[in-house]
């Protein structure tokens, strides 16, 4: 009897046609949700703008570029399986690991609020200062780790000043990595995380530094190292590193790095 309407009394309009929409909406929102948090992102939009610009050189007639556009067309679809393949893994993996434990929630959402977590990374940084233990922490900010999570061991467990010296006590399988932080959980330990391509580094500079240097130049993380040699504290941020910090220098760079960063 309603299988069709008239929308603002002019557009024919049929029940049909609003599941169908709904359905999509839905299924493009938790596809974001799932790749949200990783470079995926990121390529994505730059792939909507490559879009942009090619309905542009269309609209203003400008045959060149439109036919650069057109022929590059021929490879996306290939290269888009090939740049997104290990975020579509992950993806699908996390969707089966959802389903099997019933907690759907935990593996469509997350939270990138981790100001109330500073006193606890700050507590376990003195005492790992204190006793020459090395640490790398890195806390995620709006640019995804889940690449380099998976290169570790899964943790997601509420952050703890006990948990994390125990994840670097030097008898524990896992010291040698990073620890990674996402929202107020800890996702993994004994992560690897990217060297620099560049040889021009400080010659104070441990592999820990190193690895703290690179990761935050490829994303707006938040790197806490703890010497092994010297005990010194370090914070990388961007294009910034400070060295030897007092704990409330510490305390006092995290909660300015970590206010940049939007809370969900």
């Amino acid at each position: 009897m309603f299988d069709s309407f008239l929308l603002f009394g002019v557009i024919p309009l049929r029940l049909a046609d609003v599941l169908d929409v709904t359905l999509v909406s839905i299924f493009f929102y938790y596809a974001f949700l799932l790749f949200r948090g990783t470079r995926a992102v990121q390529m994505f939009f730059g792939f909507v703008l490559l879009l942009v610009g090619w309905f542009v050189a269309h609209w203003w007639q400008l045959h060149g570029v439109e036919w650069l556009f057109s022929n590059l067309a021929t490879v996306g679809l290939v290269a888009l399986v090939i740049l997104f393949q290990p975020e579509m893994r992950g993806a699908l993996t996390r969707i089966g690991q959802g389903v099997t434990n019933l907690d759907l929630r935990r593996v469509l959402f997350h939270s990138s609020s981790t100001a109330g977590n500073i006193k606890e990374i700050v507590e376990a940084v003195q005492d790992l200062a204190k006793n020459n233990y090395g640490a790398l922490i890195a806390i995620e900010g709006r640019v995804g780790l889940r690449n380099f999570a998976d290169t570790g061991e899964h943790i997601d467990s509420k952050v703890s000043a006990r948990l994390l010296r125990s994840l670097f006590f030097p008898n524990s399988a896992l010291h040698d990595g990073a620890v990674i932080i996402s929202g107020d959980r800890i996702r993994a330990a004994g992560c690897i995380l990217p060297l620099p391509a560049s040889t021009d580094q400080d010659p104070g500079f441990g592999m820990r530094h190193r690895a703290a240097r690179a990761l935050t130049a490829e994303s707006d993380a938040i790197v806490v190292v703890v010497s092994e040699e010297t005990a010194a504290i370090s914070v990388a941020y961007r294009n910034t590193f400070r060295r030897k910090l007092s704990l409330k220098e510490l305390e006092a760079e995290l909660k300015r790095h970590i206010d940049e960063v939007p809370n969900d």
